[in-house]
């Protein structure tokens, strides 16, 4: 495949995909190419399970939002008997786009503005103005979407042959105790990062920075704990955990936490914070008294849109002085802190001196990401 006057292998891609120790970083050229992001958006974006949202952000019948996936638009949408579809944003007369908004609340139908079918809620066809009596709705309902749940989060596969969720995440770690479906969204921010979306996800794996780039989160934290928990590696993630450091109740500006425990966990829980990279572009952090979400939704091969969410307990997030700043701030300090070596990296690896490195032996789950998608772009190319 030609990457403007280069040429990208498979063979290129070797020195990722042997074992840690003798391992090489990613080439450069699948940071900077336009070809390897259509490759990308082609044969992973739209065949892997992606975290679009929560079912709690769509809560009511009629409650939906819009999704681009590869450069598809779909509508996730809550139906009158509950059940949340997805469905290409598209007519299915002459291919109009259906809805523009990127979300909103208590749609009766989905009506095309173009020639005015509409759409049950369920996707079923309701009306098509004047196409007479031989014409049969059952035959162009919306196209659907594969769509899947788990812990109260909603993903979507545009593979209609890809395996079912259930069996994608059925190794990962159980989070059950964390009572992710039931907690509420106390914060959201997006950003817009000038760099390639695996160097995010790369970034987010290692804390060999944390110490020169994250003061606020080294003084609280200690670095993955290899000798009492260890590494966490499976077919649809990998991870591991930080151990707070004595006296520290969680990750905040003052290291404190006046917001409840998540109900539950154990004393042992309350002594970790977990972080696990879920396949390809999802970063999930269980604290003892939130959950930080991440997902990474490439636009450019030098551009990542982040959306960054904070979970909380009902509890906390109903209370008359519920203030999560103390949290909030701690996070968008340290993300802006990561989305600067993430720019400055994208600036390295852009020039004619990059050559792929070595890894630190702390790097070892940004070794197994970029492993995993060396698989993946090695049978692509």
């Amino acid at each position: 495949m030609e990457v403007g006057q280069r040429s990208l292998r498979v063979a290129d891609l070797e020195r990722t995909r042997v074992v840690f120790g003798e391992a090489r970083t990613l080439p450069g050229e699948v940071y900077i190419s336009d070809d390897v992001l259509r490759l990308e958006q082609r044969g992973i974006f739209a065949r892997e399970w992606l975290c679009v949202g929560r079912e709690a952000d769509i809560p009511m019948a009629g409650d939906w939002f819009l999704k681009e996936i590869a450069g598809d638009s779909v509508i996730v949408l809550r139906g009158t008997d509950s059940m949340i579809r997805a469905f290409y944003n598209v007519c299915r007369h002459r291919g109009s786009r259906l809805l523009d908004e990127p979300q909103g609340r208590g749609l009766a139908r989905v009506l095309c503005p173009y020639h005015s079918w509409s759409y049950q809620l369920d996707g079923g066809l309701q009306n098509a103005p004047r196409m007479g009596a031989d014409f049969c709705k059952g035959d162009h309902s919306l196209i659907p979407v594969s769509i899947g749940f788990h812990e109260g989060f909603i993903f979507l596969n545009l593979d209609r042959g890809a395996q079912p969720l259930t069996q994608w995440l059925a190794d990962l770690p159980g989070l059950a105790r964390f009572r992710i479906p039931e907690l509420k969204r106390g914060r959201r921010i997006e950003y817009d990062v000038r760099a390639n979306w695996k160097l995010i996800c790369e970034n987010y794996s290692e804390c060999y920075h944390c110490a020169g780039a994250h003061p606020q989160l080294a003084r609280i934290s200690e670095q993955i704990s290899r000798d009492e928990r260890g590494q966490e590696i499976g077919a649809c993630f990998n991870g591991g955990p930080m151990r707070l450091r004595d006296g520290i109740e969680t990750m905040s500006m003052s290291g404190r936490s006046t917001l409840p425990t998540i109900p539950g966990l154990s004393l042992d829980d309350c002594r970790y914070v977990h972080y696990y990279v879920i396949y390809p572009n999802m970063l999930l952090s269980p604290h003892p008294d939130y959950v930080l979400v991440h997902t990474a939704w490439p636009l450019a091969p030098d551009r990542t849109h982040v959306v960054c969410e904070w979970l909380f307990t009902e509890e906390a997030v109903g209370a008359q002085d519920f203030d999560p700043s103390d949290v909030v701030d701690f996070w968008d300090l340290t993300n802006r802190q990561d989305w600067a070596l993430c720019e400055r990296t994208q600036a390295g690896v852009s020039s004619r001196g990059y050559r792929p490195g070595p890894y630190q032996s702390s790097e070892d789950c940004v070794h197994i990401f970029d492993r995993w998608y060396a698989d993946r772009l090695a049978g692509l190319l």
